[in-house]
């Protein structure tokens, strides 16, 4: 793709994210009932598609197709990191503005980053949160909080939160994407009277961690890739179901697996790894990880540094192997902060100087808690930790109650769904596997509320 310094006149943005006015967004137009397909199947949207015909707006500046590029660098790997933490730590300085900051902190690195470059900083306040009865992922971010010397709040995500939140999160993304992800609706009104402005480190680990394909692997490899990473089993069980139920002639996995690949084609970048990343920059940042981030937006004023310009031109010239495994951040925060470094990375339970030996060196204590938390759930019959926020909000005769009420008692969706196929659904995910099937009875739950609140049929 062509460089912004070949660019004339406009600047381009290459992950785009504007808050929309929720207030005044109207689904207009047919329903249409392919992009529902897809959007059950993979959870969101692609390119600009919608629930109806009326496709979702393109901004001025903005282009599906031709933002991103790849023009490697002839650049040694530590000016590289001195690059990323001079631009880095602009982006961060130039949006204070003298505002009490914010910062979610996480046991992952991408809000440790964030944390390192305000090492400098005060008027900061951090949070975090995790699940109730779930793995205790605070006590990372509680540390690094206290090692900054800065005020911590602990949260916990409640059972059954979603039911008095559901409608206000409607209105918040559009339905965009499914409700059961963006567990911080649970605590927004708590969070957003902490201070002026949230920093965000989300898309950190999609810039900073390449997916793993060879320079060999053709259009066909890069698309079962993706499709193996964005399709969702259950997901793509229903779209199946409802393509032939519909009418609709061929197989809509192989309609949306070519679908993925044309847009791919899309993207003027010969590397895979790179093309891979900007397809998620361009379709999975725009139209799965944004609406949720209104969530944010729509409470607080937000600053997302790794969706900057700056950031993504940096990328686009860095060379591959630099992109990697996360090698410039862990530099980084060894470079800035080495006691940050000395902490935990949640994903390992292991620091950023031992991680690297999480499969030889602590093998053994690996198998070891493997063992003792079989032994407390299958001996000691311990309850088993959550993990995941549909377990929350989907388990239990309460939730139970809430869930049958979107899905059998709010008509519209059986204008859409037969409701013989609605209830077939629900039965599996009670009965056969949860897992797999949450993610249709959670886009399902989605359609339920789209059909009430937007959509005005004919």
């Amino acid at each position: 793709m062509i460089p912004n310094k070949k660019k004339k006149n406009k600047i381009r943005k290459y992950i785009f994210y504007n808050q929309r006015n929720k207030n005044n967004y109207k689904y207009e137009g047919d329903i249409d009932l392919y992009s529902i397909a897809e959007w059950i199947a993979c959870g969101f949207f692609l390119g600009d598609n919608n629930f109806t015909k009326q496709k979702y707006r393109k901004e001025e500046y903005y282009s599906c197709k031709a933002n991103w590029y790849y023009e490697p660098r002839n650049i040694s790997f530590n000016d590289a990191v001195e690059e990323f933490t001079q631009i880095f730590e602009t982006l961060i300085l130039n949006n204070i503005k003298s505002k009490k900051i914010i910062l979610p902190l996480s046991g992952g690195l991408d809000s440790r980053t964030i944390a390192s470059a305000l090492r400098t900083t005060n008027n900061i306040v951090t949070y975090s949160y995790e699940f109730l009865g779930g793995v205790k992922e605070t006590k990372y971010s509680r540390r690094i909080s206290e090692e900054m010397g800065w005020p911590f709040h602990h949260y916990l995500i409640p059972k059954g939160y979603l039911w008095e939140k559901i409608e206000e999160l409607s209105d918040t993304n559009l339905c965009q994407s499914d409700f059961t992800h963006p567990r911080q609706m649970a605590v927004i009104h708590h969070i957003s009277k902490l201070g002026d402005i949230i920093f965000s480190g989300q898309w950190g680990d999609v810039l900073f961690d390449l997916p793993k394909l060879s320079k060999k692997d053709n259009l066909d490899t890069q698309a079962k890739f993706l499709f193996q990473k964005i399709v969702k089993p259950g997901g793509l069980r229903l779209s199946n179901k409802l393509w032939e139920e519909w009418g609709f002639t061929g197989k809509f996995e192989e309609i949306l697996y070519n679908r993925i690949k044309d847009l791919l084609l899309e993207i003027n970048i010969d590397n895979p790894s790179r093309r891979v990343q900007a397809f998620k920059s361009i379709h999975w940042a725009h139209r799965w990880a944004n609406p949720n981030l209104n969530i944010f937006s729509s409470n607080c004023e937000l600053f997302a540094p790794y969706y900057e310009n700056a950031m993504c031109e940096f990328i686009c010239s860095i060379p591959n192997n630099y992109l990697c495994d996360r090698k410039i951040q862990i530099k980084y925060l060894q470079n800035t902060s080495p006691r940050l470094a000395k902490i935990p990375w949640q994903e390992y339970d292991l620091n950023l100087y031992n991680y690297k030996y999480f499969n030889n060196f602590y093998f053994p204590r690996r198998i070891y808690r493997f063992l003792l938390r079989s032994f407390n759930e299958k001996i000691l019959k311990k309850p088993s930790i959550i993990q995941r926020n549909w377990e929350l909000q989907f388990l239990g005769s309460e939730n139970r109650k809430y869930l049958e009420y979107w899905l059998f008692e709010k008509k519209n969706l059986n204008n859409i769904i037969p409701p013989e196929l609605v209830n077939n659904f629900y039965q599996k995910f009670l009965t056969e596997n949860q897992i797999i099937f949450s993610h249709p009875i959670s886009m399902l739950l989605t359609l339920s509320l789209w059909s009430e609140k937007f959509w005005k049929k004919k």
